[in-house]
């Protein structure tokens, strides 16, 4: 199957709204567009192969200054430098004016911007034509003529409103995304952290559906779904791989039957809403990858047909799927900063000594770590007066004072079930040190 057919059917398929399809690129229009221009070429006697061919056999600077200027009501119209021998007649170069390669080289930076007011058309002037290369064979007798092309202003007419559709897209969907994300954050610290006023049963119901959503968050962030922070595969996943990820967290929760677990009607609507977002997030990414596709397609193939490298001029806005990826990326963290940090992750309070919970929190005061009790007293006993973490000399001054009571009243409404065991551990240790190792045995010695 032609990638033309791929792309309509995909484009035809329900995954996407209406107006998204509306403002797609026409791959079939632009492909007739890109026959013009051929058309247009080879009636100059210019095809792709002689083209290919000028600047290796004349040899010219493509760098010449010429003076642009612009006006809202000016209607632009590509043009090429021609260099002819002037005695036989051979075509010895031909390229892109500079005003015409500076004018859609900024054409293709503005639709990294969305900007209300139309973009600013330069009229032609003329403009020097470009500088010799002395090194190269360098005929007598060199004319230069510049042609306009008109058949090219339709192609990259049709191109650049396509593209600024889709940054409008990407722009609403991100605004109204984030809106959601928002509103979910609120919607969980509403159905975990009930007011206190409320009943016991809906407090209980909370607090067992706290710990629900801290293993779903747990899962959420240990398969990375759309941007990866792990060392092995950092950065943004394709589209493939983020579905993959997506089926792969899905099926996580069915086997661990967390959604179940919910005892709060509150977390069953916000969880679903949660399943939403990230589902509106890979239709996103998934319809830019489609256009960037087609985009990169369309230009190798204009710049297979006519040599006029197209693609060098529209990298900033395609080369690496900007609108797409940014897209994601954002939305990752704003699901980070609105919706994770509802609920306390253990992780933000472990001892960085033993890697369990910092109970009982102590702060040696020499820098921002905080460790648990039990790891300290064992530095303490050892004689071991430098901290862990920055190497100052603060362990020995730690005492009852350095406790932190504030810590120690949030990990018992948030963390109770580790706190019960991680105080029943250190229990076991003190008894350890007090008797010695018969004090805690695991097993009947019968």
């Amino acid at each position: 199957m032609k990638y033309g057919q791929e792309y309509s059917q995909v484009l035809a398929s329900d995954e996407f709204p209406n107006h998204w399809v509306s403002a797609a690129l026409s791959y079939r229009a632009l492909k007739k567009c890109i026959k013009q221009v051929q058309r247009e070429l080879e009636d100059l006697g210019l095809d792709a192969a002689t083209l290919k061919t000028l600047d290796l056999s004349f040899g010219v600077h493509k760098t010449a200054d010429g003076v642009v200027e612009e006006s809202q009501n000016g209607k632009f119209i590509p043009e090429l430098w021609v260099a002819v021998d002037g005695e036989t007649g051979q075509f010895l170069h031909a390229g892109l004016t500079s005003s015409t390669k500076r004018y859609l080289h900024r054409r293709s930076k503005s639709l990294l911007k969305l900007q209300e007011s139309p973009l600013c058309e330069p009229v032609a002037t003329p403009e020097q034509p470009p500088t010799l290369d002395l090194e190269g064979p360098v005929p007598s007798r060199v004319v230069w003529k510049q042609i306009p092309l008109t058949a090219a202003t339709l192609f990259f007419d049709s191109l650049d409103p396509a593209l600024q559709g889709l940054e409008s897209i990407q722009a609403s969907e991100s605004k109204r995304l984030t809106s959601q994300i928002t509103a979910l954050g609120e919607d969980i610290s509403t159905a975990t952290n009930p007011p206190a006023e409320s009943k016991s049963k809906i407090i209980k119901a909370s607090c067992k559906d706290m710990q629900v959503w801290r293993e779903l968050f747990e899962l959420y962030l240990e398969q990375p779904i759309f941007f990866s922070n792990h060392e092995r595969d950092h950065g943004i996943r394709t589209y493939e791989q983020a579905k993959s990820q997506l089926e792969h967290f899905s099926n996580t929760l069915i086997s661990a039957k967390l959604v179940s677990k919910f005892r709060n009607p509150a977390s069953r609507a916000a969880f679903d809403n949660f399943i939403a977002i990230n589902l509106d997030i890979l239709r996103v990414m998934h319809f830019e990858q489609v256009i960037s596709v087609a985009v990169r397609k369309i230009l190798k193939k204009f710049d297979k047909r006519t040599a006029l490298s197209a693609s060098d001029l529209y990298r900033p806005s395609y080369g690496s799927g900007p609108l797409a990826r940014s897209m994601a990326r954002d939305m990752c963290g704003q699901i980070s900063n609105n919706i994770l940090t509802v609920v306390p992750q253990i992780d933000d309070y472990l001892c960085p000594v033993c890697c369990e919970l910092a109970w009982k929190p102590v702060k040696l005061g020499c820098c921002n770590a905080v460790f648990c009790i039990r790891c300290v007293i064992v530095l303490q006993r050892g004689n071991d007066t430098r901290c862990p973490m920055c190497r100052s000399a603060s362990v020995m001054q730690a005492d009852a004072s350095r406790i932190d009571a504030e810590t120690i009243r949030y990990m018992e409404r948030y963390f109770p079930k580790e706190v019960r065991a991680k105080q029943a551990s250190n229990e076991r240790a003190a008894g350890v040190d007090v008797y010695g190792e018969d004090f805690y045995r695991t097993s009947c010695t019968m």
